[in-house]
């Protein structure tokens, strides 16, 4: 007797979805791999923004090094649901860093936001667990 669940069939994603799911990912990873490298290259503005946001100029090598983790996660198809989850909480902390001063903090939801759509767009494994609508 087995225990073994039953297969479930994933559908593959139509030409538009995947397309779609793949330029919104583009420009997830655009927006943070210049964000992090900017970072990392410890660029003036950047610096000089750091005392206004509470970091320290040190401090944002670091935040850029972990933007990068995240970043690579999420690029990866093999562990870009995972990376999408950490973009998550990367990117709800750039929220809350931008509510805390009465800065905009319409960026980073958005990035966020096309994250998760790009992802769900292109991979039909996260539609089925995460339907949009009911089968009739």
């Amino acid at each position: 007797m087995s225990t073994a669940a039953p297969a479930t069939a994933v559908s593959t994603p139509k030409p538009w979805s995947l397309w779609g799911g793949r330029v919104l990912s583009t420009l997830v990873v655009a927006v943070l791999a210049f964000s992090a490298v900017m970072k990392l290259t410890q660029a003036p503005a950047i610096l000089e923004n750091a005392g206004r946001f509470g970091y320290t100029p040190a401090l944002m090598f670091n935040i850029g090094l972990v933007e990068i983790l995240c970043l690579v996660l999420y690029a990866v198809p093999q562990t870009a649901v995972l990376g999408a989850i950490l973009v998550t909480g990367y990117l709800g902390g750039a929220t809350a860093t931008h509510v805390r001063i009465a800065d905009p903090f319409i960026t980073p939801v958005l990035v966020g936001v096309f994250a998760w759509g790009g992802l769900f767009l292109r991979d039909a494994r996260l539609r089925a667990l995460l339907p949009l609508r009911r089968a009739p």
